[in-house]
């Protein structure tokens, strides 16, 4: 049997080590999507949030027959979910600790006057990937026209900072 010549060799040895390299290069700048960050639940924020504290937020229909307490306010913000439902467990808004009431999913639906409507899921989660959610908290005392911190505190350890606006 006659053996690989040297140049055949070092040939393989380098096509090996470019596809070793190109494969790190994916995995460490996530280049493979949701196969570089399978078993993390990573959770992120989009855009920006705003909480509203006199009235359900603008533009969005909530289900007719759905009451809040009458001392909600509701922060409006859009999140990415890249791992399973994820569970708030509480949030620091403005120094004050609370827990969620209720969260709802905004969605699109053309025989709503405005276009968006929210509808309550069955827990206190984040749904798996980019949704717009309504998160009603109660007690919590806010000066309108000002920012204000918000930590969301996930069941996986995890945590949510904004900046949301305060509006009336």
């Amino acid at each position: 049997m006659r053996g690989l010549s040297g140049a055949v060799t070092a040939l393989i040895l380098v096509v090996a080590s470019v596809v070793i390299a190109l494969i790190v290069v994916g995995f460490a700048f996530n280049l493979f999507g949701n196969f570089a960050s399978q078993g993390t639940n990573t959770v992120t924020p989009v855009g920006s949030a705003n909480i509203y504290t006199k009235s359900e937020p603008p533009g969005i229909t909530f289900p007719s027959g759905y009451t809040a307490p009458s001392n909600a306010v509701y922060l409006v913000v859009t999140i990415n979910n890249k791992g399973p439902n994820v569970s708030i467990t509480s949030a620091i808004i403005g120094n004050q600790t609370v827990i969620p009431y209720q969260v709802l999913l905004v969605y699109s639906n053309t025989t709503a006057p405005t276009g968006t409507s929210a509808k309550p899921l069955s827990g206190l989660y984040i749904p798996t990937g980019q949704n717009t959610l309504v998160i009603v908290f109660t007690g919590v005392k806010l000066l309108t026209g000002s920012s204000v911190n918000v930590d969301l505190n996930l069941q996986n350890n995890q945590v949510i900072y904004l900046t949301a606006y305060v509006a009336t």
